[in-house]
């Protein structure tokens, strides 16, 4: 077998105590906080499969909560979770659900609230602390974390993708992979770009400037 990174053999540095279960459910958790912009006043956490039915055992419980804080896999504070998401005033509950049978059985639908945002994400840990942004707000996304990765949603008009690759081509950066889902209903489209290096806050701010543009968040990993 093939491996392309270390990491597939050891597993990524984490907390434990299970990379699935535990680091995976934490870096989703990261993920989600990066894309609402700040820790969420309100979590709904809907669980799926094998973390429905082993999620106290595992922490994955306490790990979502601690992702959510913005905290790492690997972060010290991450059994202390709960505590300190109270300390914070942040609202949160736990459920179980069933997403149906093309979701990996490691998911989680996050429904997240702040005061001037809602956001709902849907993540599967695969295994190893490796994870997928499997949607974001009903729209597919499908990107993995582990680079650096500008994610923006946008009215659904013509000339959006061509206005997003000339900004990051004017910043200078290549483009290593991109995707588009659209929702025709409801006139929107979510794009995710990977790109050959670090993502500067002026870029960002170039793309979120472009008209019918509707929100804009960037993974610098």
């Amino acid at each position: 077998m093939k491996y392309d990174s270390i990491f597939d053999v050891v597993g990524h540095i984490m907390v434990g105590p299970s990379s699935s279960h535990t680091a995976g459910a934490c870096r989703i958790g990261y993920i989600a906080n990066i894309l609402l912009g700040q820790i969420p006043d309100k979590a709904k956490i809907s669980l799926h499969g094998s973390f429905a039915e082993t999620y106290r055992g595992h922490k994955t419980d306490i790990a979502l909560i601690g992702g959510l804080l913005g905290f790492p896999p690997e972060d010290e504070r991450i059994p202390d979770s709960f505590k300190l998401a109270d300390k914070k005033g942040m609202k949160y509950s736990f459920t179980e659900t069933d997403l149906g049978p093309d979701y990996h059985p490691n998911s989680v639908l996050l429904e997240l609230e702040s005061k001037s945002e809602k956001i709902s994400i849907i993540g599967c840990s695969i295994g190893g602390g490796n994870i997928i942004i499997r949607e974001i707000n009903g729209l597919e996304a499908g990107f993995d974390g582990d680079s650096p990765i500008i994610i923006e949603v946008h009215k659904d008009v013509r000339g959006m993708v061509a206005n997003i690759t000339s900004a990051i081509a004017m910043h200078g950066l290549q483009i290593i992979e991109m995707h588009l889902s659209r929702n025709i209903r409801k006139g929107i489209a979510l794009s995710w770009i990977e790109c050959s290096g670090l993502i500067s806050d002026e870029l960002i701010e170039s793309i979120r400037d472009i008209p019918e543009m509707i929100n804009v968040r960037c993974l610098n990993v």
